[in-house]
């Protein structure tokens, strides 16, 4: 039985990360993909028919690929690396996912939403495409970029926090993976389906405890989670989310590097839902090791996160 505020949190996620989370890509002017393949006879299939996909215990290098099922692999390794639960598939979000993308190559336009009478038109919202494939009243969110590939999509869509917000949720269940290219327009597109009522750890962090990352980011996100003016590129996005939607408010936030010199940061608004804390370092980080130290409450309670990651060398 879900509760309220899940359902509000996830409602307000849905809303929000589909309705403004599309993501300037940094390889060409929009954001990523391939040629356009017809779509798959995914579509078709069983409602009940799902697939699953291990997590591995830490992000690989491998060639891009647009196949929906190696594209979940990228995402459950990035889940796995940081502990959060695998996720499983099915082949009507596949299918969800792979007309969105379509649709939006198609269209040669971006966003979450539709409009009836466009080529490919199969739903306004990622809940109408959702039923149209049979899978109705569903929690759930997109998210969409445009690279080369498709697990080049998943990889950039993880770094960046409100898209990473959904992706690394505790109570995300189910994803669907879609990619398409039209006329030079390339477009991956993810769809994730939540259950608050599904098992969890109490909280998930990226970076996780010992995890080495990448020590610069571009600091692009739309909507921006930096202030207006400040300087790019930055450090790589600190994250903690907590399970089962509680109310969570910083009290202060402190990072330190090796040497215990103090790294400044900035604070990520939370606009989506309230269960998380993001902070971004100003600049991008050396190589090293990195601590930090959250002061926070966590439905009134209140709670020190400590923990140490390394940004690469």
């Amino acid at each position: 039985m879900l509760t309220l505020a899940p359902f509000a949190i996830v409602l307000a996620l849905a809303i929000g990360i589909a309705l403004a989370g599309y993501v300037m890509g940094p390889r060409s002017v929009s954001v990523p993909a391939e040629s356009v393949a017809p779509t798959p006879s995914l579509t078709t299939a069983s409602p009940a028919t799902t697939r699953n996909a291990s997590p591995a215990t830490s992000p690989t290098a491998t060639p891009g690929s647009n196949d929906p099922l190696e594209m979940l692999r990228i995402h459950n390794e990035l889940r796995g690396a940081v502990g959060a639960p695998a996720l499983r598939t099915d082949e009507r979000v596949i299918a969800a996912a792979q007309r969105h993308a379509e649709y939006l190559a198609r269209n040669q336009v971006g966003g979450h939403e539709e409009t009836q009478g466009q080529p490919g038109f199969t739903g306004t919202s990622v809940h109408d495409r959702l039923a149209a494939q049979g899978y109705p009243d569903a929690m759930a969110s997109e998210v969409a970029t445009s690279f080369s590939s498709g697990t080049d999509g998943v990889r950039s869509l993880w770094v960046l926090p409100y898209h990473r917000l959904g992706l690394m949720h505790p109570h995300a269940v189910v994803a669907g993976w879609g990619h398409a290219e039209v006329a030079g327009r390339i477009e991956t597109v993810g769809v994730l389906v939540y259950d608050f009522g599904s098992s969890a750890p109490d909280q998930v962090r990226s970076p996780a405890p010992g995890q080495r990352v990448p020590g610069s980011w571009s600091g692009e996100e739309s909507p921006d989670v930096l202030p207006s003016g400040a300087a790019r590129p930055v450090g790589y996005p600190i994250m903690v989310l907590f399970a089962n939607a509680p109310m969570v408010d910083l009290v202060s936030a402190k990072m330190t590097d090796a040497s215990g010199t103090d790294v400044t940061s900035y604070i990520v608004p939370q606009i989506y839902e309230r269960d998380y804390i993001a902070i971004v370092p100003s600049t991008p980080l050396a190589p090293g090791r990195y601590r930090v130290r959250l002061e926070l409450t966590v439905a009134a309670a209140p709670v020190v996160d400590d923990w140490e990651f390394e940004a690469e060398r």
